[in-house]
């Protein structure tokens, strides 16, 4: 066990669970434990850690085994073999059968968590019974991105930088501590946590402003836009059949500034258009509006999420 988990492992709650998956730990937060049924899979987004799933999880736990997921080096997991989006969907998958949470199962992805879940769906499609994506991302997303040659920050279709292959999921075991280095980051959460418990919330702070950021050199890039690009020019290899699909768009979210390249009215535009293709992913799938909410409907309005879990349980 690495030592970061060591040291920190006291600040998490009994629902947590630690499983080595070959030379490195992946964290766990795990509700509902020994409920009989489909295992309920939470997967975070960018920036983000499982304790995000926090307003959901123990709701879910009440009628099925819910289990939230700390990709490699981020929240109290060990840093593995990097941070590739396929890499993420097999650490999970084997943190899974190695941790005793056996299928079928129910994935949910927020923001880029949705490109992660229906990466694990499409792989392991024959253990998969239904995937609810909340506030998903799409591969055609548009995004800030930094440009090199001009130096500034302008908006753009993330799969359009893509420059390199997609780099191979590595399975073999780890057997020497990666090594790291560190920044002291900072971030505010503004009212964004005012629903969490205070436990919840001194442990966001700890993760975020108290601990130093770490990483391992040459190990940071997800491979996203590669990804995306892939998921958007081969969309057959990413489609889902007829698996029950559930896509939970905020209906409150701010409005994005705009760009010469890119208007608001346009990004908004563009925006609600990807969500509505998600739904192409399944010949069995409904969208449904959190009209109170913003990019973050497992906080703003939970309960959405855990009824149509609860559904997808109840008829599987």
């Amino acid at each position: 066990m690495q030592c970061s988990i060591v040291r920190s492992i006291k600040r998490i709650s009994s629902t947590w669970r630690v499983v080595d998956i070959g030379g490195y730990n992946i964290h766990l937060l795990v509700e509902g434990k020994d409920k009989k049924g489909p295992t309920v899979v939470f997967f975070h987004g960018a920036g983000d850690i499982a304790l995000h799933w926090n307003l959901v999880l123990p709701k879910v736990g009440k009628f099925a085994t819910a289990v939230a997921i700390d990709h490699a080096g981020e929240g109290w997991s060990d840093h593995g073999h990097g941070l590739a989006l396929n890499q993420q969907a097999y650490d999970t998958y084997q943190a899974l059968k190695k941790g005793g949470y056996q299928a079928p199962y129910i994935l949910v992805g927020h923001s880029l968590g949705g490109i992660t879940a229906n990466l694990f769906a499409s792989k392991y499609k024959e253990e998969v019974i239904g995937v609810v994506m909340v506030d998903a991302t799409h591969p055609d997303v548009v995004l800030k991105i930094f440009n090199k040659n001009t130096k500034k920050m302008e908006r753009k279709r993330m799969r359009l930088t893509a420059d390199q292959p997609i780099k191979e999921v590595i399975t073999s075991q780890i057997k020497e501590p990666k090594e790291t280095k560190s920044f002291q980051g900072r971030r505010d959460f503004g009212d964004k946590l005012d629903k969490f418990s205070e436990e919840d919330k001194a442990r966001f702070n700890w993760i975020y402003n108290e601990r130093p950021f770490t990483y391992v050199k040459g190990q940071s890039d997800t491979y996203e836009a590669e990804i995306m690009q892939d998921m958007y020019l081969n969309k057959e290899k990413y489609t889902l059949g007829n698996m029950p699909l559930i896509v939970i768009s905020g209906g409150n979210k701010s409005i994005p500034e705009g760009d010469e390249n890119w208007s608001s009215e346009q990004l908004v535009k563009h925006r609600d258009s990807l969500q509505k293709d998600l739904l192409n992913l399944s010949t069995n799938s409904k969208q449904i509006i959190a009209k109170k909410s913003g990019h973050y409907i497992q906080i703003d309005q939970p309960e959405i999420i855990v009824k149509q879990i609860r559904q997808l349980v109840e008829n599987q």
